[in-house]
């Protein structure tokens, strides 16, 4: 800091007011005047930073205009070409259409793919339940016959007579599989009578114990196929039994929804959720199919898919009920066509023979539910043991009692019914059907 004395400021020439240029600070005549003030610190320290400021905006912009293009490209990547590289992510959710605000990658692009291979943003449950449980009652008593496959049973006229071994009125002959319609019994020692419809008497063992599975009773038409798991069966990663397993095994008659079909191993392989598939050799499928088959008038029909075992039924356009079947067993299929019911049946009874030698005759009193569309083709109920999902009867539809009983109910006089083939495995020949009789 320097002063300026009185005699050296007489010396200065004029005494107006001055500015000073480096600090914007007025000098009056006689002020003292600071060299280094405050103010002045600050504008050079002030200046320094802009300057330094302006050097990296210049070479930031120098740096950006040799940038590839394709750099900034990339950074929008996945997206229609457009530069979403300063757009945000969306919220997760499924997005058909690219929106213009923001980019639907990660949790919304894994939602696309999976809505692209079939399987849909929330899962929701078939719109179905199984009929009502007292359904699958039979709607009368049953027993089986238990006497020797070789051996007729004598039947008598009383309950006396058949105890005492008297004189048989008639005798129904040996086969290996009759079961009569009974309607009382009683204890004789270590065998059980039972009296027939009829009034008449014989031995037989009444039966308690059938089939109770039921199928599903749709509300609506369901988005996708479904079906059942026929035996135990484990899931896979992905179509084929060399793909690793999931650890997860589907028990017998579980039903499944099938988002996407693959073939492999010579199978069809079902989707059953993201992350899991199973094999049609342990599951049977309902393909969803809402159009009128071929010859059928009017919206009401049964489809009847025998590659698959399984009956759909159809109303108004919609599917109304499906469920696992048993069809003909090889070399009693059931027939391809397009038929119409022409006969109904609370019960039957239903008898033949195949061989020569009749040793394979069979007795089936009050058969449910029967509904007859082929000659002696029919659907109806078993109360004998079946196995759903797979070939086992001579020709008919079989159905568990409480499937046919929902069916039979829904049915009348007329309406069609659509038998197809979609694996090619049964004969389409009508006159392979004309000498072959077919039964239960």
């Amino acid at each position: 800091m320097e002063r300026i004395s009185p005699e050296k400021r007489k010396n200065l020439p004029g005494e107006s007011p001055t500015l000073s240029h480096n600090t914007g600070l007025i000098i009056l005549p006689g002020a003292y005047t600071w060299r280094g003030t405050f103010a002045e610190n600050r504008y050079n320290a002030a200046m320094k930073i802009y300057g330094k400021l302006t050097a990296l905006l210049l070479a930031s912009a120098l740096l950006f205009s040799f940038y590839p293009a394709a750099k900034v490209q990339a950074a929008s990547a996945e997206t229609d070409g457009s530069f979403y590289y300063d757009l945000p992510l969306c919220l997760p959710g499924l997005y058909n259409d690219a929106p213009e605000d923001c980019l639907p990658l990660g949790a919304s692009l894994s939602l696309k793919n999976l809505a692209e291979e079939g399987i849909p943003y929330i899962l929701e449950e078939l719109p179905a339940a199984s009929p009502d449980y007292s359904l699958t009652e039979l709607p009368v008593w049953v027993a089986k016959i238990v006497a020797g496959s070789s051996e007729a049973v004598p039947v008598y006229a009383s309950l006396d007579e058949a105890r005492n071994g008297g004189t048989p009125l008639r005798t129904l002959a040996a086969g290996p599989m009759r079961y009569v319609s009974m309607v009382n019994q009683v204890s004789d020692g270590n065998r059980i009578l039972v009296q027939l419809e009829s009034g008449e008497w014989m031995q037989a063992q009444p039966i308690y114990s059938w089939t109770r599975f039921q199928g599903l009773r749709f509300s609506r038409t369901p988005k996708n196929d479904f079906g059942w798991i026929v035996n135990d069966a484990e899931g896979y990663t992905a179509p084929g039994y060399a793909s690793p397993k999931t650890g997860r095994v589907h028990a017998k008659y579980e039903v499944i929804q099938i988002f996407q079909m693959a073939e492999a191993d010579g199978y069809e392989w079902y989707r059953i959720s993201q992350d899991e598939w199973v094999s049609s050799h342990k599951s049977r499928r309902v393909v969803v199919d809402t159009t009128p088959p071929p010859g059928v008038t009017g919206d009401r029909w049964i489809n009847i898919d025998l590659g698959n075992y399984t009956l759909a039924v159809y109303e108004g356009g919609e599917l109304v009920f499906a469920s696992l079947i048993a069809t003909g067993l090889p070399p009693f299929y059931t027939q391809p066509g397009t038929f119409q019911i022409y006969k109904m049946y609370e019960t039957v009874t239903m008898q033949d023979a195949y061989e020569a030698d009749r040793s394979d005759f069979y007795h089936l009193q009050a058969v449910p539910w029967a509904m007859f569309y082929d000659r002696n083709t029919a659907i109806h109920g078993v109360y004998w043991p079946v196995v759903l999902g797979f070939n086992q009867s001579h020709g008919c539809v079989n159905m568990s009692p409480g499937d046919a009983n929902w069916v039979y109910h829904w049915a009348r006089e007329g309406d069609w019914v659509y038998v197809h083939d979609p694996s090619g495995k049964t004969p389409t020949d009508p006159a392979y059907y004309g000498g072959v009789s077919t039964g239960p």
